[in-house]
């Protein structure tokens, strides 16, 4: 079903009757956080951060204690209540996909992500970073989405349930209802092109390339390009104590960091820059889609936008197969 909104404010107020509401966000930069009252979500051009930590918390204490005899630890599991997540793109949608197979196991993030409602927004305009459609997406793309919605040229908002959970959450939606409507407008522009056919096999063969020294060389290990990204997923495990108390925690974790794969004998198989931006790029095209059949990049280009040294992960791939910067 789909209906005419005729403002954002209408929608959200709506919305935040069937439970926290998260949203792009503007403090110095645009992230998800929690929408205030009065507040509107940012929705002008990709947020700089993707949602990852409203799936995967960047710090999670599962476990608290407390410094007593008779203390014991307590499992604190993710606060599932209810919640809509509004205006992520199609590439922070299709960034889900790769958290939901990688953590398929999981109860806690499986219960998390049942207690989350998708409202994505449809790319009004192609950011110049972005190459989604270069890795199976595409900036129009409704998949994986409870309810979609986008804004017209007269500045209203046509809203769609895509899904069973999108048609209950717009359950009683006190909003005009509409059979036909005009289709989403899309201004593109000139962005990054990867070619991904047989890039996986390519890049068995080039561990001993001298082209990794190349792009490592720019790298300064800020491990922006991990944290910005909506599939990056890695996470270390860190008992901490706290005067009294303490506790046990998940928290992000970086293949870019140094000390990511040290190891307790003090031997460290990534010691070097280009063997730590290796395992980033093989991991994304060649390690995971031989486990599950799909690149881990949504082509988001947060990674090209964010890297203080201009580092480009497109131009990194063609230079792999003997091709030009572009």
């Amino acid at each position: 079903m789909t209906w005419i909104v005729d403002d954002l404010e209408s929608l959200v107020k709506f919305l935040r009757g069937k439970g926290t509401v998260y949203a792009p966000v503007d403090s110095g930069g645009t992230y998800f956080g929690e929408l205030a009252r009065e507040q509107e979500p940012e929705l002008d051009g990709l947020s700089d951060v993707s949602a990852r930590h409203l799936f995967q918390p960047m710090t999670h204490y599962y476990l608290k204690f407390e410094d007593r005899p008779d203390a014991t630890a307590g499992f604190r599991d993710y606060d599932t209540a209810p919640r809509v997540v509004l205006g992520m793109r199609p590439c922070d949608v299709k960034g889900l996909e790769v958290h939901d197979r990688v953590f398929a196991e999981s109860e806690s993030y499986r219960k998390l992500r049942n207690a989350t409602a998708i409202v994505g927004y449809l790319c009004p305009a192609r950011d110049p970073t972005c190459f989604c459609d270069s890795v199976g997406g595409a900036p129009l793309s409704r998949e994986g989405m409870d309810v979609s919605f986008y804004r017209t040229d007269d500045g209203k908002f046509v809203v769609t349930a895509e899904t069973d959970r999108g048609r209950t959450l717009m359950q009683d939606a006190p909003f005009a209802s509409a059979a036909q409507v005009p289709a989403p407008t899309f201004v593109e522009a000139d962005h990054p092109k990867l070619e991904t056919l047989g890039l996986a096999e390519f890049l068995n063969g080039t561990e001993g390339s001298d082209v990794w020294k190349d792009i490592g060389f720019a790298c300064v290990n800020c491990r922006v390009c991990t944290y910005v990204c909506p599939t990056c997923h890695c996470f270390t495990v860190t008992d901490e104590v706290f005067a009294t108390e303490g506790g046990r925690a998940t928290v992000w974790d970086s293949c870019q960091a140094r000390s990511f794969t040290k190891e307790a004998s003090g031997h460290n198989p990534r010691a070097g820059k280009p063997e730590r931006v290796r395992q980033r790029i093989l991991h994304k095209f060649n390690y995971y889609p031989k486990v599950h059949g799909a690149l881990m990049c949504s082509g988001c280009g947060r990674c090209i936008k964010g890297c203080p040294t201009g580092r480009n992960i497109v131009e990194e791939l063609t230079l792999l197969r003997g091709g030009a910067r572009s």
